[in-house]
């Protein structure tokens, strides 16, 4: 019966590969695969086996090692003890989550087909629940092959891309069991009485007594360093390191550690002698999943049945992963009367996430400042100050560049309504500005939150810096505020622009997987909006360069950066106001009854 049932699993990967293969015909999925396939090579796979000493990698580690020395900086002399002490942690705060953070009864993954089908058939539920763990490990090993293709650049761990990949699926595997059979548990437990809060409050508070207490047992001589060069990582290091291997914190990651075992083996005879270790805590996971599967056929129907709808709203254009709707406060008092476009921007935001609020907002700003202030306020803090401006930068650029291909509260959520929108007695301009209100108040409020952070933490010192006064970093943090909502605006009209000019390529980018067609549409999409956002910010930087060149002698800098800044928000308010022109006329004329053929 289990030889049925994994040849079911196998003609079922072969037809969705075949499909897969199909969809070739249509040049939209072609020009997307080929651009998939060309960006997988060039950044992974092009020298995939090449070894880990070559030339370049020789020469690009030289001066690395050279601008640590120059910046007063030390290296661990041996990094495995290093990324084994900091890859244990990490996979233990993990497995901690999985104890705390559940909520609702344990269920196997089984589809409404298979439980329709399979469930009545004459197959025992241990031969389904070996199955269902089986077909698991598929998944995991499709997570570990992507991985690899990552981790293969980490020359710093040893080993190749056998090693890597098999080590992958070690960790991978163990966790989506530990998983299943930690849900389980807590679901045995909660029918005896135990509930979640003070379930959680009894691991946290174990969990805190066993670091407690090997920090307690450290020898006198490690001590954690005081916060001084941040580039000097080798104390800190040191410390984690000798931490990781004090009891009883070292008792619990001695399991976790064999299961890194693989993954972290420098050369072949390591390798093996950390395989059957490993081997073994898979198959504990196993047979503790496969013992401990009880009461699963009631869950795993109303788990299925959840599942459908979730991916059904999905595909209608909710928001992915969404829960059932509750009621709950508008985002603010819409009025009967007044501009239509906030009617969109008020609806848009009642179907977001509740925490996207001006009270969220005011007060994560409040706590922005105090933490900021209070870090100034610490004379041994300035190093820290600067790695919190530049995280905040970081963030803020990646929340301008990346935010909005998730931020799609948009015509890109309503292109299915199309039809209903069209009959509105409104212009396509204000359709289109009232649907991009939304995702641009959400970016931006992050932005302002990340622009606080840096304006507050971002202290250069030093020479050469002498002209970067309080006063012009205060104008500059204003300026970039104040562009924000015109930025994040024209990031959005290019997303909009591709769900409007291309809907049939559109709709594949929503799918989930995709495969390298997908992946070569959405990078397609994605390189059109930073293109366009290079060329839509030419001519704003180079009046701003001359603004501020001439009136830096005449007004001062910070004049002239607020001067700069009014002429810089002027042209990209009127870029803003020409794409939501085109784009509504383009919305105009749309008909998604000749865009979307029919499915092949």
């Amino acid at each position: 019966m289990l030889s049925a049932l994994l040849y079911l699993r196998l003609m079922s990967l072969r037809n969705w590969l075949v499909a897969r293969g199909r969809r070739l015909r249509q040049p939209k999925y072609l020009i997307g695969a080929v651009v998939g396939c060309a960006y997988l090579y060039f950044f992974f796979f092009r020298g995939f086996g090449g070894s880990p000493g070559s030339r370049g990698k020789r020469a690009a580690t030289a001066q690395a090692l050279a601008a640590m020395e120059s910046a007063n900086a030390s290296l661990p002399l041996d990094w495995l003890p290093v990324t084994t002490a900091f890859g244990t942690l990490m996979l233990l705060a993990v497995l901690a989550l999985m104890w705390i953070v559940p909520t609702q009864r344990a269920a196997l993954g089984f589809t409404e087909a298979e439980i329709a089908f399979l469930f009545p058939a004459p197959i025992t539920r241990r031969a389904l629940i070996f199955f269902q763990l089986l077909s698991s490990q598929f998944r995991s090993l499709l997570g570990a092959l992507v991985l690899t293709l990552f981790s293969n650049r980490w020359t710093v761990l040893g080993g190749n891309a056998l090693t890597h990949a098999v080590g992958w699926w070690f960790i991978f595997s163990a966790l989506n069991l530990h998983f299943s059979g930690a849900n389980f548990t807590l679901t045995r437990l909660a029918d005896l009485g135990l509930g979640s809060w003070r379930r959680r409050g009894l691991i946290l508070v174990a969990i805190t007594g066993v670091v407690a207490a090997a920090v307690a047992r450290l020898p006198a001589e490690v001590q954690l360093p005081d916060p001084g060069n941040l580039f000097d990582l080798r104390p800190f290091t040191d410390w984690v390191v000798a931490l990781t291997r004090t009891a009883p914190l070292s008792w619990l990651l001695w399991p976790v550690g064999i299961l890194l075992g693989p993954f972290l083996a420098i050369d072949g005879p390591g390798f093996f002698r950390a395989f059957g270790p490993a081997l073994a805590i898979v198959a504990l996971h196993f047979l503790w999943v496969l013992r401990s599967a009880v009461a699963f056929e009631d869950a795993s129907i109303d788990h299925a049945q959840k599942s459908g709808a979730r991916i059904a709203a999905w595909r209608a254009g909710a928001r992915r992963g969404a829960a059932p709707a509750k009621g709950r406060a508008g985002p603010f008092l819409l009025g009967g009367t007044g501009r239509p476009e906030f009617a969109f921007l008020w609806k848009n935001l009642l179907s977001t996430w509740p925490y996207f609020t001006q009270r969220v907002l005011l007060v994560s700003a409040a706590v922005i400042t105090a933490g900021c202030l209070w870090l100034g306020a610490q004379p041994a803090a300035r190093g820290h100050q600067a790695v919190v401006g530049g995280i905040a930068l970081l963030f803020a650029a990646y929340t301008l560049i990346v935010g909005p291909q998730f931020a799609r509260q948009d015509i890109r959520s309503d292109l299915v309504h199309v039809d209903i929108l069209k009959t509105y007695p409104l212009h396509g301009w204000q359709i289109i500005l009232g649907e991009l209100l939304a995702p641009v108040a959400i970016l931006t409020g992050l932005l302002w939150l990340a622009l606080l952070a840096a304006a507050l933490s971002f202290r250069p010192g030093g020479p050469g810096f002498e002209w970067l006064t309080p006063q012009v970093r205060v104008a500059i943090a204003a300026g970039l505020a104040l562009i924000a909502p015109a930025l994040v605006a024209l990031q959005l009209l290019v997303p909009n622009a591709a769900a409007l000019l291309f809907p049939g390529w559109f709709q594949m980018t929503r799918t989930r997987g995709g495969g390298p067609e997908a992946i070569g549409q959405r990078m397609i999409f994605f390189f059109a909006q930073i293109v366009t956002m290079a060329c839509a910010l030419v001519p704003a930087v180079a009046i701003a360069a001359l603004l501020i060149f001439i009136g830096q002698w005449l007004l001062g800098p910070a004049t002239a950066v607020m001067i700069a800044t009014l002429a810089v928000l002027a042209v990209l308010l009127g870029e803003v106001w020409c794409g939501l022109w085109l784009l509504g006329g383009r919305f105009e004329k749309l008909d998604l009854s000749s865009e979307l053929p029919a499915a092949p």
